[in-house]
């Protein structure tokens, strides 16, 4: 009895192929989300009136695979949404037909099925040089450039890697916003970084209890990134001293840090912990160019497919922190901004 009633929950219709009609259930649910979402993703890009039509409006191409009914419906309701003030010109297409596609570049393409192999979905932002968004769970992480992270509440999840391969740049605020899909690759060229900070920078002995005192990294907001540094860390001294994570009970002691990494997902506590420590001799670092202008002093970036070090030697000389001049002349020097 059970499992009959699970098969009539779970199963989505079939058609007289034997098809399914629509969605299971979680899916739908994602479809839906989705398709408040989407709209705000293409709002975001940078480029937006260069992939205007002739009629200022933007082509979004809905792509399915198997049945066509969820498609058709996603462009139905697509069809009264706009985007900055222009309207939407939706066309419905198979996966078959993307393949082989040659028509006018679209704004956007929104996956309308589950299971398309990410040698496709890559393919297509690529192809196309558009923004693939797509619903389903594990998209992001197979190659579409955006989809949903569903946690405590709905946001965008951006594969950073993925747009950039595509030409597509997102406007700060975001950015800011969304969460960064990062393969676990990059995840450990960043602790590789932080790592390799130890070795090209000096804090004053004041910021140690003593000479064999560790230097004591933590990190705020990115658990991955918190997994791959304990890895990174493993063994690892500097002058003597042992390179740690601190534990997460520790962490909240900020002033106690020498290397804070604070990652965008923390972006409501930056301004406080930055306060926190202001002056204090904590390397503090990030990930976007925001943290080095409010008075963070590193941040790694993406540049040209690559992590790159934007650094605030100012805000770092005020902390009696001094930076090698090998360092400097890899990264971008900024200034704090004086809006602040």
């Amino acid at each position: 009895m059970c499992l009959a009633l699970c098969i009539s929950v779970l199963l989505a219709p079939l058609d007289a192929l034997g098809n399914p009609q629509g969605l299971w259930y979680e899916d739908e649910q994602r479809m839906q989300l989705g398709l408040k979402l989407f709209p705000v993703s293409i709002g975001a890009l940078e480029s937006l009136e260069t992939v205007l039509g002739p009629d200022g409006r933007l082509l979004v191409l809905v792509v399915y695979e198997g049945s066509r009914n969820p498609a058709l419906q996603v462009a139905a309701q697509f069809g009264s949404v706009t985007v900055r003030g222009h309207g939407l010109r939706v066309e419905v297409l198979s996966a078959a037909d993307l393949d082989a596609y040659t028509g006018p570049r679209p704004g956007g393409i929104f996956i309308a099925s589950v299971g398309l192999s990410p040698d496709r979905l890559r393919a297509w932002s690529e192809r196309q040089r558009a923004l693939v968004f797509s619903p389903f769970d594990g998209a992001v992480e197979a190659g579409a450039v955006v989809g949903l992270h569903v946690a405590d509440r709905v946001l965008p999840i951006v594969n950073l890697t993925q747009a950039e391969r595509s030409g597509i740049r997102f406007r700060p605020y975001f950015l800011e916003e969304a969460r960064h899909y990062e393969p676990f690759d990059e995840i450990d060229r960043r602790a590789n970084f932080l790592l390799n900070f130890a070795f090209f920078i000096q804090w004053p002995a004041s910021a140690f209890d003593s000479a064999s005192a560790p230097l004591r990294y933590c990190v705020l907001g990115n658990p991955e990134l918190s997994a791959s540094l304990q890895r990174t860390l493993a063994g690892e001294r500097v002058a003597g001293r042992p390179l740690q994570l601190a534990g997460v009970q520790e962490q909240t002691a900020w002033r106690r840090c020498h290397v804070l990494y604070l990652d965008h997902r923390a972006a409501e506590s930056m301004s406080r912990v930055l306060a926190e420590v202001r002056e204090a001799p904590v390397l503090t670092v990030g990930d976007t160019q925001d943290l080095v202008q409010a008075g963070g002093m590193v941040s790694l970036v993406r540049e040209d497919g690559r992590l790159h070090p934007m650094i605030n030697r100012e805000t770092a000389a005020r902390a009696g922190i001094r930076i090698s001049s090998k360092l400097l002349r890899l990264a971008t020097l900024v200034q704090e901004s004086r809006t602040r």
